[in-house]
């Protein structure tokens, strides 16, 4: 999974190791780190993690919670074993997020957005109050693949995150809208329908 900046995620925690570090960091108010790992290989980057409330505790010790996410980060090496410690580690360096909001792009990426969740009337996830068109907002949403999640996360500026989500969003609507053609003629199939004909009939 991508954790994104400013997303809050629920999580089951089952693991042993994983169990002593999630009651280490809500104790001890220490953050943890998600990185990427894809087909078993953990990916250079990932997002630093805080406990935010940890909803419940079961009898065995496994846990509810949820977790903010602060910032992205790169992993400079993996650190296999940790003394007195069931999990592993990092030394990581946090990468800057340099939030240089673009309003042209902005509203591009609104427009954009708009008529992908139109066509996939889906219209309600983004018509709430205060719905933020940022990329981490939308990087979930808008049908990026593991490995797109993971590319946005390595852009350090919201206006190349922005660039980004509107070239995969032109990248599928044509497909998207193909689709919406299909589903919409199918609804006609079998049912009565008007045809005003031509003048000259």
């Amino acid at each position: 999974m991508v954790a994104f900046p400013g997303e809050r995620i629920n999580l089951h925690i089952f693991e042993p190791r994983y169990k002593q570090l999630i009651q280490e960091c809500a104790a001890e108010q220490k953050t943890f780190g998600i990185p990427i790992v894809e087909q078993n290989t953990i990916l250079d980057i990932g997002t630093e993690m805080r406990v935010e409330n940890v909803h419940k505790v079961y009898p065995d010790g496994e846990m509810d919670i949820q977790a903010l996410g602060l910032h992205a980060f790169k992993v400079l090496e993996v650190v296999r074993e940790v003394p007195e410690k069931l999990y592993a580690g990092a030394i990581i360096s946090l990468l800057p997020n340099l939030e240089d909001k673009h309003s042209r792009l902005r509203a591009e990426l609104e427009e954009l957005t708009r008529e992908l969740f139109g066509l996939l009337d889906i219209l309600s996830t983004i018509e709430k109050p205060g719905f933020d068109f940022t990329s981490f907002k939308l990087g979930h949403y808008i049908g990026f693949s593991l490995r797109d999640e993971y590319e946005m996360l390595t852009l350090v500026r919201e206006s190349e995150r922005q660039q980004f989500c509107i070239d995969h969003i032109r990248k599928i609507l044509p497909a998207v809208r193909q689709v919406a053609e299909i589903r919409d003629k199918a609804k006609w199939n079998g049912q009565y329908r008007m045809v005003n004909p031509p003048d000259f009939l």
